[in-house]
């Protein structure tokens, strides 16, 4: 294997697991549509999936705000995940790719912060259960520009 390096903790996921995992969608995700809907709801203008680092799904016009919706398990909110606890197969691929996720995200954050951006990150449950607990951060990260 020239030029790959083998990562000692990989054990390739099963035909069944990875087909499962190929269809997980990165963009126009359920989350996505959420707070979509949020934002016209609200008449916040927007645009979808700006070409920035780290992809953020939104940029808020006229402004420098960035928000990403990011889930529960892809992003490693939950310590079950984090720990491994959660996983029967593969724990110690899990772990890490979870914690390499946590570990890119705060990178994007702190580069994006460096270029002036004020980025948001917003759980799927705070989208999907806490809609004005995000109007009042959104608000306030735009009123404090």
């Amino acid at each position: 294997m020239k030029g790959k390096v083998k990562k000692p903790w990989f054990k390739k996921p099963s035909p069944k697991a990875s087909e499962r995992m190929k269809r997980v969608k990165s963009i126009g995700t359920r989350l996505e549509q959420a707070m979509e809907s949020l934002l016209k709801e609200r008449k916040v203008k927007y645009e979808k999936q700006p070409n920035l680092r780290g992809k953020p799904d939104f940029r808020i016009k006229k402004s420098n705000v960035l928000i990403f919706c990011d889930s529960s398990f892809w992003h490693g909110r939950r310590m079950r995940e984090i720990t491994g606890e959660a996983f029967k197969k593969n724990k110690e691929f899990w772990v890490n790719k979870l914690m390499e996720n946590k570990k890119r995200d705060a990178r994007i954050n702190r580069a994006l912060r460096k270029e002036g951006w004020k980025v948001l990150r917003f759980w799927d449950t705070e989208i999907l259960k806490n809609p004005n607990g995000i109007i009042k951060k959104l608000n306030l990260k735009i009123k404090n520009e």
